[in-house]
């Protein structure tokens, strides 16, 4: 009973940690193209902004997987890495130089690094003792607080106020999310015992699952990074609305990830993480074509919440096969996935500037439908 006090106070805390983290940057996206604008950049320059910060993110992954979780816990790691991650959002609108944009990539990068894993490894390992599905609920933080934090931007932007203001009220309140950590955090003695790992590849199985992660990651920024240049300059919606694509597409995320246990014991994991992703893809690919904002809304409702269980899905089935370390499994699937920005912005960048940023979101649904066939093959072959 009290292992069970305790586990739901650290899920607690990493919900509410995935959430306040991800609000701001729900606020930052739909501010990307006046940050653009007021730096005088171009999509690749965001694009080479996010190649740094890949690079950034995996090399943290590994270090923080490998041998800075087994040598000082996961909740302290988060608490330092949401310290740094509370500066990088408003140093990203108060920097007035090219260099000094491209040099916030770095501890933006290595804080992610530092607080995605970790929060993972802890809810992975609480599912693991408790037999419970809770990865979904948690990922479901992510897309609240994308969700609300592009709706408070298009209050913010509407009202007028001034980004520093914003952004410097957000940072205080992601450095009290380090407080609630600290007396909420999974205790250094429940954590599991995993030892110091020195480098090696990963093994084939989870390189192929980290794959599928990887072509995930490698575009979500599509929807992320880049819908709100798309809403404004192909489909001509005004800058408060250029947050639509982010809320409505968390919009399914949420419902998908609060009702995911309940989907998963129903219809699967299979189909919730394969063929639901293969539907929702077709159906935003379809509504693109229309170039019909009041068609494209919608679908986005439903690619949210079809797709938005395949991380999760592909996480649970990798560590279902694995004998390694629950930290080491996390920390090489993530660094997998988030290697996807090394390359990723960058040809996300090219391709927006040359073929345009709608053959961008044709691209995120062909990409996303390929992954649920993957996901559905590797799942039919594992039970062969």
């Amino acid at each position: 009973m009290v292992n069970q006090k305790i586990y739901l106070k650290s899920i607690a805390s990493s919900m509410q940690n995935a959430y306040i983290f991800f609000f701001s940057l729900g606020i930052y996206f739909v501010y990307i193209p006046w940050n653009l604008e007021r730096l005088e950049l171009e999509e690749t320059d965001l694009g080479l902004w996010l190649f740094i910060f890949g690079v950034i993110n995996l090399l943290s992954n590994q270090i923080t997987g490998r041998i800075i979780v087994p040598k000082i816990g996961t909740r302290n790691i988060i608490m330092i890495g949401t310290a740094i991650l509370a500066v990088c959002p408003y140093l990203l609108i108060t920097v007035d130089s090219y260099l000094m944009f491209m040099l916030v990539a770095f501890p933006f990068g290595a804080a992610i690094g530092f607080v995605i894993p970790s929060n993972q490894t802890t809810i992975s390992h609480i599912e693991n003792k408790t037999n419970k599905i809770y990865t979904p609920l948690y990922q479901a933080c992510f897309s609240a607080g994308s969700l609300s934090g592009a709706l408070i931007a298009a209050y913010v932007i509407k009202q007028d106020i001034n980004p520093e203001v914003t952004f410097g009220v957000m940072a205080i309140i992601i450095l009290l999310s380090v407080v609630v950590i600290y007396f909420l955090g999974l205790p250094r003695n429940e954590e599991s015992n995993d030892p110091i790992v020195e480098f090696q590849f990963p093994k084939r199985h989870i390189f192929i699952f980290g794959l599928l992660l990887m072509f995930n990651f490698a575009t979500i920024g599509i929807i992320i990074d880049w819908s709100s240049l798309w809403l404004t300059r192909d489909l001509f919606a005004p800058l408060f609305l250029g947050g639509l694509v982010i809320v409505f597409f968390n919009a399914g995320e949420i419902v998908a990830r609060l009702f995911a246990s309940s989907f998963i014991k129903l219809l699967g994991e299979k189909i919730v993480g394969g063929y639901m992703s293969i539907l929702g893809a077709t159906i935003l690919f379809l509504s693109i074509l229309t170039s019909n904002l009041y068609l494209i809304i919608p679908a986005l409702v439903l690619f949210g919440l079809f797709t938005a269980n395949f991380i999760a899905i592909v996480i649970r089935q990798a560590i279902k096969i694995t004998t390694d370390p629950i930290s080491l499994t996390v920390s090489n699937l993530t660094t997998l996935g988030f290697s996807g920005f090394i390359f990723g912005p960058a040809i996300v960048g090219y391709t927006a500037k040359y073929l345009g940023l709608t053959f961008n979101m044709y691209a995120l649904c062909v990409i996303w439908g390929f992954n649920g066939v993957c996901l559905i093959y590797l799942m039919s072959r594992k039970q062969n």
